[in-house]
């Protein structure tokens, strides 16, 4: 519940005013964002981006076309009116489908090598692995390093960062008792002397 519900209820308890309730049209777009308009997803309609807790207003729906999760298009004007509101085309939810299907195809891809060429594979991949050993001796040089880092930084983290303060409010007082006690005996002995 936020203020503005609050609000409504209190007045609608203390006057006899009558509350008109405002339908809401949601939707999710492709990013994330969340939309919503009062009333219908309609052309004509004023689409509003949702900005969230302590925001006053939301600001409108920028202009351009925005695609929504159910599949929807919606084109926005100037001011996030709502030019038009279309179901996204078949031949386009295919044709994404076909680009899915065709990265899968690519990424399930093996290369077959020759009996020729066996050899000289075997050359090449001796050699990247020539090339790659002192990589990977500095690499294991590194993890025994940080390894050593994070034993350090526990055993000084697990120490307190400064000797614990001790509650000396009685001792002070105790001090300032007898500091006053004191005075007032050398004043009271002043005044004796006179």
């Amino acid at each position: 519940m936020n203020v503005n519900d609050v609000i409504k209820k209190l007045k609608v308890m203390l006057s006899t005013e009558e509350v008109v309730e405002t339908k809401f049209a949601e939707a999710e777009l492709v990013d994330g964002t969340q939309v919503y308009t009062e009333g219908e997803l309609e052309p004509g309609a004023i689409l509003f981006v949702r900005a969230g807790e302590g925001v006053s207003e939301d600001p409108f729906a920028p202009a351009g076309v925005h695609e929504t999760t159910s599949g929807l298009l919606i084109t926005v004007g100037d001011n996030g009116e709502i030019t038009s509101v279309e179901d996204k085309a078949p031949e386009a939810v295919e044709a994404e489908e076909k680009k899915e299907d065709e990265i899968l195809m690519e990424e399930e891809v093996s290369v077959e090598v020759p009996e020729e060429a066996a050899p000289a594979v075997e050359e090449i991949v001796d050699a990247i692995a020539e090339l790659i050993q002192p990589q990977t001796e500095v690499i294991e040089e590194l993890k025994k390093e940080l390894d050593l880092l994070k034993e350090r930084f526990n055993k000084v983290a697990g120490e307190p960062a400064a000797k614990p303060v001790r509650n000396t409010f009685s001792e002070n007082k105790a001090i300032r008792d007898e500091m006053f006690a004191k005075r007032m005996d050398a004043l009271a002995a002043i005044r004796k002397s006179k």
